[in-house]
């Protein structure tokens, strides 16, 4: 429930979880009610995330500050402002993907391509932790003093013990991520309401093969999703190449590396290779609602492996990812990645196992 000054909002009711027994990944979970105990229960957060990203590339976060009931009353905030905007208002306020790079604002459904011609059911609304920045739609408006209030947990709080635990698991000193996604320093990380819809039709699934979003790997350093209760979202284990169904894990956040993190660490830490697919058959024909923070670093920072900073990763024996001078930088393959998913040629014809191609000057996967 709202508190007394905030305005109401009808409830969004999930689905419940499926009774189907499915193939579950085991993930390794963050319990940051630990975190004000000392060093050494700090030092332990570290250990167990290096084993997560050494195995799977997943983690859980939980008892991170924000509540159940708090996640609950976002959700409906996003229900609200994806179902509620009106159509002109959307269009007016859509993102500029391909001229610009980045997401802010609406993406409207049937703006990607899956597989073989197939839309997307997807619908969204993308902004930056700085409210201020941009004009938000009328919906949005009246939640934007506890939208800040969130935007500002999440950002100082969360995301920072993470991207420290990220540190002193690279034997880094312990500010050394936190550094390069300065709250202050400006860049296009962003917060993201996100609808999928169930419409749609059975030919589509069968020519995607029940898949709402094709394999992938987020380009950034860390994404971090508010658990859901509809089993969607796959990832792939590196080692064996098979698909396994993220467990739902009331008030926790999912938290997976993107590419940005797989470079700065030379592989150690690789990518999360993940899909969204259509739910168990006691979940279907329900629209699945959530929130979501996309984060890249700070606009001018070069990504490169850290070789020279990290006696962890030189132990390991990796290789740098770019040749020094030419690593690029977040704001470059930011704009490139967003510029091209799901317009380009390779989502256009029948996709099978693992399909390449070259954004920003550099090799990006898509895995069928």
């Amino acid at each position: 429930m709202p508190h007394a000054n905030e305005p109401e909002v009808e409830h969004f009711i999930p689905v419940k979880p499926t009774a189907e027994k499915l193939e579950y990944a085991e993930l390794v979970s963050l319990d940051f009610s630990t975190w004000d105990q000392g060093p050494e229960a700090i030092k332990a957060l570290a250990e167990k995330l290096n084993f997560a990203m050494r195995t799977q590339g997943f983690f859980l976060v939980e008892n991170h500050g924000v509540s159940i009931e708090e996640i609950d009353r976002q959700v409906d905030i996003g229900h609200h402002v994806l179902t509620k905007t009106p159509l002109e208002e959307k269009r007016r306020l859509e993102g500029q993907m391909k001229k610009q790079g980045n997401y802010q604002g609406f993406k409207l459904r049937n703006y990607w391509t899956i597989d073989q011609g197939v839309k997307d059911q997807i619908e969204q609304y993308n902004w930056n932790r700085d409210l201020s920045l941009r004009e938000h739609p009328s919906t949005f408006q009246p939640f934007i003093p506890e939208i800040q209030k969130l935007n500002n947990h999440v950002h100082k709080v969360i995301l920072y013990r993470v991207l420290t635990l990220f540190a002193i698991s690279l034997g880094l000193p312990e500010n050394f991520f936190v550094d390069k996604h300065k709250y202050e320093t400006f860049d296009e990380s962003w917060f993201r309401y996100m609808m999928y819809f169930h419409d749609h039709n059975a030919e589509d699934m069968q020519k995607t093969g029940g898949v709402w979003l094709k394999g992938h790997c987020d380009f950034g350093s860390v994404t971090m999703l508010f658990s859901q209760p509809m089993a969607s979202l796959q990832l792939m284990d590196h080692f064996t190449g098979q698909w396994r169904w993220v467990p739902y894990k009331p008030g926790a956040i999912v938290i997976n590396a993107g590419e940005m993190m797989e470079w700065w660490t030379g592989g150690y830490y690789k990518a999360t290779i993940h899909r969204v697919c259509q739910p168990p058959a006691d979940q279907r024909n329900q629209d699945r609602c959530g929130l979501f923070y996309f984060v890249v670093p700070n606009e001018e920072t070069k990504i490169n492996t850290l070789l020279d900073e990290s006696p962890v990763l030189r132990e390991a024996g990796v290789e740098r990812r770019f040749e020094v001078g030419t690593e690029p930088t977040s704001a470059m393959y930011r704009a490139a990645r967003i510029g091209a998913y799901g317009t380009s040629q390779i989502f256009q014809n029948k996709g099978s196992g693992v399909q390449e191609e070259i954004v920003g000057g550099i090799k990006t996967k898509h895995y069928n």
